[in-house]
């Protein structure tokens, strides 16, 4: 059975021919390597709503005059219809070591080119879905990158992530809900966005593996108790535009959901 992956949606490989073309003309800096993650490796990439998200090698740190033509290229890429094209071009010799957080480089977030600002896009997960999961276009194959995808650095961040971002993301959610009249209603893309975006990193602690939201709302599914699956079915509906909208009180459970598995997190992760 061939183990070849599909090819490139038809979508993908045009902007990132555009990408590459436009790279040339503007006069950007060498690539090293070029490789594709997030959702397109992952094989969850939705048209009309999915990034297509890169990681960018460099030789070295881009000059001004490079940095200045990575802006026109990716100000130009805005203008097409085709998918977003961000991520972040970094120094080929700086996968050697784990991801520091608040490295500063450069970075295309909705179409813009960022400089001077930390890039929280630098982090183990990505590191891992680089060194395991990733599309390559141009360059070595991962293997041969010499990539620090290391355990310890991945579950530190995943907790973290769990902890100190989508904790303060329930309280909000709930605070605001409190506002809202019960028979109001609620956008499913929020309940998904939550409910699957904590899945994933609770499936990444116990696999090991950068998965995406589908699939870790799946992983979830199998090891929930029987009250806190239907916020994950109504959360993989609206991931797969079968619902629009909620009642206050799915959110709340959906909300529940999230919180129930943050706090069981650590009996998710390997080897605890």
């Amino acid at each position: 059975m061939s183990s070849r992956r599909p090819p490139l949606r038809v979508d993908v490989a045009r902007t990132v021919d555009r990408f590459l073309g436009l790279m040339a003309r503007e006069g950007g800096p060498r690539l090293r390597g070029l490789y594709l993650v997030g959702s397109v490796a992952l094989g969850d990439f939705r048209s009309g709503r999915s990034n297509i998200d890169f990681v960018a090698l460099l030789e070295e740190a881009p000059g001004d005059a490079e940095t200045d033509a990575l802006a026109r290229v990716h100000a130009a890429l805005a203008q097409t219809d085709g998918p977003p094209f961000d991520g972040f071009y970094l120094p080929i010799e700086a996968l050697r070591r784990a991801p520091e957080p608040g490295v500063v480089v450069p970075f295309s977030a909705d179409g813009e080119l960022r400089t001077g600002e930390p890039c929280g896009e630098i982090n183990p997960l990505v590191w891992r879905c680089l060194a395991r999961a990733s599309r390559p276009i141009l360059g070595a194959t991962p293997a041969a990158l010499g990539i620090a995808d290391e355990d310890a650095p991945l579950h530190a961040h995943c907790r973290a992530v769990l902890d100190g971002s989508w904790r303060p993301w329930i309280a909000r959610s709930e605070a605001a809900l409190a506002e809202t009249v019960p028979d109001a209603e609620c956008d499913a893309a929020a309940l998904e966005h939550g409910v699957l975006g904590v899945s994933r990193l609770v499936c990444t602690l116990a696999t090991g593996r950068v998965v995406s939201k589908r699939e870790g709302g799946r992983f979830v599914l199998d090891r929930l108790p029987e009250a806190h699956r239907g916020a994950v079915w109504d959360a993989l509906d609206a991931r797969d535009d079968r619902l629009e909208h909620v009642s206050p009180a799915q959110m709340r459970a959906g909300l529940g959901t999230m919180r129930f598995l943050i706090d069981g997190a650590l009996g998710y992760q390997a080897g605890a």
